[in-house]
């Protein structure tokens, strides 16, 4: 009887698992994946919205064809776009996978909250998509061709995403965004995307925001990889080229401490910012010194210059953004809550003292010598 019962019930199991799997094919071969999804703003206050879809068709005997669909709307707010949209796609659109949201700087410019805000509130809305601003129009950025075979929305999310590694962008989803720009105290530096040579989509720079507003600053290359040292951020690894001697050397960082400490003067209320980052790392190449030691403290004594160069550059970019990405205005209203409460954070910001403090250290020169 026992065995009986047993036979019965795998059965049962094995049905359950074969129908469950035919009712979640054709879930997904009635919905459309959106995949990418920009944002730009059209004349008057309206916005124009573009979609990336994946449409999956089922061909039988278990294969699919996967279609990557490029689709337009204008409205007034996101939540109008997103039903024209869907009012002109069949089946049911999905947004749950969204892997990119790309912003028009011109939108970015009047405000990235009334756009994100029906994203984040929805609880369709996929959180963990990453967030971008263009340069020019984003739907241009979407209408791209495809990359290695994939859809355009997915090889951008590899773009960001390779190019956070290297220490080239901050890592952003809807979710990091909006506590961002919602804290009086914090603002958010997005990955800025481009088109180069008319075809090539790129990833080297960040965008500064003040509030929820894209500055028109921007930060590309080195300077881009110092703002995210100073963030406190590093990828997998920072590769950077510094001129010494009249010759550039590669230097490569694998390993950061960072530091931050905000100081008020009790007779001025000047606000200074020290920020230290010890940086360690390698000596990948010095080609002037082939056949010669290398003089390690006089080198990291260099390279400290030439940080520190850039860290000021940095530094006086964030101001005149009035970009407090750094949090520097959480740290007074958490330890000088008094004067916190009497300052117009806006208008303060402007004359902090950034300071930023470099110490490279060379764990390694190669194999050479």
């Amino acid at each position: 009887m026992m065995k009986r019962f047993a036979g019965l019930a795998l059965t049962i199991m094995g049905l359950s698992a074969v129908l469950t799997g035919c009712w979640d094919t054709q879930y997904v071969t009635n919905k459309k994946l959106i995949n990418g999804f920009s944002l730009d703003a059209a004349e008057g206050q309206g916005m124009l919205g573009s979609v990336r879809t994946v449409v999956l068709e089922n061909k039988g005997g278990g294969q699919f064809d996967v279609k990557d669909e490029f689709m337009k709307a204008a409205g007034d707010s996101t939540s109008t776009i997103g039903m024209k949209i869907d009012s002109m796609l069949p089946g049911t659109i999905e947004a749950s996978k969204t892997h990119v949201i790309i912003i028009g700087e011109k939108l970015a410019k009047q405000g990235i909250a009334a756009p994100l805000e029906p994203i984040f509130r929805s609880p369709k809305g996929y959180l963990k998509a990453k967030v971008l601003v263009s340069e020019g129009t984003a739907a241009d950025v979407l209408a791209s061709k495809q990359i290695d075979h994939n859809p355009i929305a997915f090889g951008i999310k590899q773009i960001v995403e390779g190019a956070a590694l290297s220490t080239s962008v901050p890592k952003q989803t809807v979710y990091s965004i909006w506590n961002q720009i919602s804290d009086p105290g914090d603002d958010a530096l997005l990955p800025l995307i481009r088109i180069v040579d008319r075809k090539t989509l790129i990833v080297d720079g960040i965008a500064l925001f003040d509030g929820d507003k894209y500055s028109g600053i921007s930060l590309f290359r080195e300077d881009a990889k110092i703002l995210m040292l100073l963030s406190g951020r590093i990828g997998r690894l920072v590769n950077l080229g510094i001129p010494v001697q009249e010759q550039t050397i590669t230097f490569a960082g694998s390993r950061l401490k960072r530091s931050m400490k905000v100081t008020v003067n009790p007779k001025t209320n000047t606000i200074e910012c020290v920020i230290k980052a010890d940086l360690y790392g390698s000596l990948n190449s010095y080609p002037s010194h082939l056949n010669a030691s290398v003089d390690r403290a006089r080198l990291e004594k260099a390279i400290d210059a030439w940080f520190d160069a850039h860290g000021k550059k940095v530094a006086g970019a964030m101001l005149r953004a009035n970009c407090d990405a750094f949090g520097i205005g959480r740290r007074l209203r958490a330890h000088h809550s008094g004067l916190w409460r009497k300052l117009d954070w806006n208008e303060a910001y402007r004359g902090v003292i950034i300071k930023p403090e470099f110490h490279v250290h060379l764990k390694n020169t190669g194999v050479i010598r």
